[in-house]
């Protein structure tokens, strides 16, 4: 519940989390919402200040730099692997997320397309046939959620994607390893030096 509103941005970074707000918007008691609020401080997706309260993550701009900057790592690798590793149907499922993608650009749907973006990217962790290396990209991303969605959003940068998703794709059906980790770690840096510039607006005011 209150990930997912996170994730989605209808909770901002920044915004205070009060435990009875919380509880009548879920219709639940507080016990499950502090509960909630701690499991999320665990993965800091929320902060919590003693005597002062919860809030929605807000890292700095070098804090967000820095995740894109291992989540660019992480993503190159799987990347690799998958070039090494995927299986023809792992190939399908890859070519079918990228052509959604440029379906969904079509309807010029930003929205629609940040979440089929995201197919894109789990085909690719997939085909990696490394659970690890998966959840550890799905745990930061989460973290960067807000911020790739307000980059995803910025005109222009759905073709842009696209582009950067081809020179993907090309390397993986090519079986290159080196290309396709360069290719994704250029794609998500590029995401990175958009949230830089994007970071100060996502203050709550």
């Amino acid at each position: 519940m209150i990930e997912a509103d996170i994730l989605n941005g209808r909770l901002r970074a920044g915004q205070r989390l009060e435990e009875l707000v919380l509880s009548r918007k879920y219709s639940v008691s507080r016990t499950p919402i502090r509960e909630a609020l701690r499991q999320l401080a665990s993965v800091k997706l929320v902060e919590i200040q003693p005597r002062v309260g919860a809030f929605v993550a807000r890292p700095t701009a070098g804090e967000v730099m820095d995740l894109f900057e291992v989540v660019a790592e992480l993503e190159g690798t799987a990347a690799a692997l998958a070039a090494e590793r995927m299986t023809d149907a792992d190939g399908l499922a890859i070519s079918n997320a990228h052509k959604a993608c440029r379906l969904s650009a079509l309807g010029d749907d930003a929205r629609t397309y940040y979440l089929i973006n995201k197919d894109f990217h789990r085909a690719i962790h997939a085909a990696t046939q490394n659970r690890v290396l998966a959840d550890e990209i799905e745990g930061l991303d989460k973290r960067l959620a807000p911020y790739r969605r307000f980059i995803t959003f910025r005109p222009g940068r759905t073709q842009e994607a696209l582009m950067e998703h081809d020179a993907i794709l090309a390397a993986l059906k090519a079986r290159d390893s080196a290309r396709a980790r360069a290719a994704m770690v250029a794609h998500v840096r590029v995401l990175g030096e958009d949230a830089m510039h994007l970071v100060k607006g996502l203050v709550v005011t």
